[in-house]
């Protein structure tokens, strides 16, 4: 639908050992013989969770040996890096990983394991914080060189389809807190409107999000004709 992966693309996949970026490897994985796939896994320490985090790249390591997957590594100390920048914590890591991703391969499709729930999330942080017409459209599924090949999906649906490969994943023990607002949005304010008012709230989100994307795109098409 989005023209994400050419025959023969080079593909850096991002991958913490957490259960979206676990299902997207295993995805990639299967397609990879069919679209003649150059496949490296590309991981960040940010050193942020001590023990945890060591854990969680020694996992992504042995997955990959035991797959014969190309595997690349990053540590990084985001929190003294931020501190030095002027960023927040969150904004230093993105900026941090997304290097490190162009690093490896300038030439290379970057596939990270955004879901359905991650743009749910977004679009109701830009709506609260005041959005745009353009801020409704939460994440693109693809930029530049950035795919997102689960966007579509639900971490329900992603749990499900580990469970089915027998693929186990890391849980990161910081998503369970509410110290971030997009912790507070995923933990307690989409719960609660899918319990509340209706189950199908990150799918209806979805289906608005792809809607303001086409609206966007038109107006801006309209706009650069005039």
């Amino acid at each position: 639908k989005y023209n994400m992966l050419s025959p023969g693309a080079a593909v850096i996949a991002a991958v913490s050992g957490g259960a979206d970026s676990m299902a997207m490897l295993l995805f990639l994985m299967k397609i990879s013989e069919r679209y003649s796939l150059s496949l490296t896994v590309a991981h960040v320490n940010h050193g942020l969770r001590g023990d945890e985090a060591r854990r969680d790249e020694e996992y992504v390591r042995s997955f990959c040996e035991k797959n014969s997957l190309r595997f690349e590594v990053l540590h990084a100390d985001v929190a003294a890096l931020a501190k030095q920048s002027g960023e927040t914590c969150e904004e230093c890591g993105r900026r941090v990983r997304y290097e490190f991703f162009e690093s490896i391969d300038k030439n290379a499709k970057i596939a990270t394991a955004h879901t359905a729930s991650d743009n749910a999330e977004t679009m109701l942080f830009n709506l609260a914080r005041g959005s745009s017409l353009k801020g409704l459209c939460g994440i693109p599924p693809v930029r530049g060189n950035i795919i997102r090949p689960l966007l579509c999906c639900e971490r329900s649906e992603i749990e499900a389809f580990l469970r089915d490969n027998n693929i186990i994943y890391c849980t990161d023990s910081t998503n369970n807190g509410t110290d971030y607002t997009r912790n507070r949005i995923r933990n307690e304010v989409i719960p609660y409107l899918q319990q509340n008012i209706n189950p199908q709230t990150v799918a209806n989100i979805a289906s608005l999000a792809e809607n303001a994307a086409l609206a966007e795109e038109y107006l801006a098409k309209q706009t650069a004709e005039c």
